[in-house]
């Protein structure tokens, strides 16, 4: 048994700490539960000739049968699909829906699951202690069963999505947008499938190199009647926002503006229009009362000025 305190668990195996619990109950004769002295009894018919007592199979016998009951190491939960939890750990599933674990959200700068929900992708996050920021060089995508591949373009990556359900992964490298290299890869084993260089046009590009944006951008459907449409909707818009003047109250704000995200107070708000959050204006309020308070906002707070309407993309606290 000395040996075996000295063996490495293989990568995604047992925990250390089962080992340790297990190796705790073979060395010591008088196992506390009853129902695991009873599931290693020996026979009652197996015979006896001394040598038994200290063969090393029955240790290592032992181990592995050990090694198989729950400890404190191990994730406990099932499930069919690759997990996120509320600590920012990441889980993939074993083949019998077992929770293994593969790195946390520290690790990664940015995570997506494939459609089939058993893959996951981590953008590895670059060191923190140098500035500027340094580009993200890495990426791993774990599998169900705890595999783990690793690609590396060799230039940082601009842009990556997975294609045919987590089969693949596709990956924009270079040093800008405008000089990259796209790259498809095997999920399974980050085998390169394709790669081609940067196009002039990037209407030229096959569907799997094209960023969820490109692909967003070329599903907008345009005509002229569209257009015309449109620059209507965006007169109705300003028209609406023109009608807010000072006196008004916070409250006569709603059902036209809704609040947004980042840095505000009582006495300033960004809202975004409710039909499309990129249309903003910029709020001054004057306090209706507890003027000290910068946070406790009040519908009876009145609209000191308003600012001409912008376009902006969504801020997120």
């Amino acid at each position: 048994m000395v040996a075996l305190r000295h063996c490495t668990p293989l990568h995604g195996g047992i925990p250390d700490t089962c080992f340790k619990q297990a190796i705790t109950l073979i060395e010591n004769p008088r196992l506390e539960s009853m129902s695991v002295r009873a599931m290693f009894r020996q026979p009652a018919q197996m015979p006896d000739n001394g040598d038994m007592r200290n063969h090393p199979t029955q240790g290592v016998t032992l181990l592995l049968m050990l090694l198989t009951l729950p400890c404190a190491g191990q994730k406990t939960g099932y499930n069919k699909e690759a997990e996120l939890d509320e600590k920012g750990n990441i889980f993939v599933s074993s083949d019998a829906g077992r929770l293994i674990w593969m790195a946390d959200t520290g690790h990664c700068s940015e995570t997506i699951f494939a459609t089939d929900r058993q893959t996951l992708g981590c953008m590895v996050a670059p060191a923190t202690d140098v500035f500027p920021p340094a580009p993200s060089l890495k990426l791993e995508i774990y599998l169900k069963g705890g595999k783990k591949r690793t690609i590396e373009p060799g230039a940082p990556i601009l842009d990556w999505h997975f294609w045919e359900e987590g089969r693949e992964v596709a990956v924009h490298s270079g040093l800008n947008v405008r000089r990259g290299t796209y790259a498809l890869y095997e999920s399974s084993t980050a085998r390169v499938i394709e790669n081609l260089a940067e196009p002039a046009d990037e209407m030229a590009l096959p569907q799997w190199a094209k960023s969820q944006s490109q692909i967003q951008d070329e599903a907008v459907p345009m005509s002229a009647a569209l257009s015309q449409e449109r620059t209507y909707w965006i007169a109705k818009v300003l028209r609406q926002i023109q009608k807010i003047e000072p006196g008004m109250r916070r409250k006569d704000l709603g059902g036209m503006l809704a609040t947004e995200g980042g840095l505000s107070n009582r006495f300033q708000r960004t809202y975004v229009h409710v039909d499309c959050p990129y249309i903003k204006v910029n709020v001054r309020f004057k306090a209706a009362s507890d003027e000290t308070n910068a946070l406790n906002e009040d519908p009876d707070d009145t609209i000191e000025s308003v600012s001409q309407p912008f376009i902006q993309w969504s801020t997120v606290d």
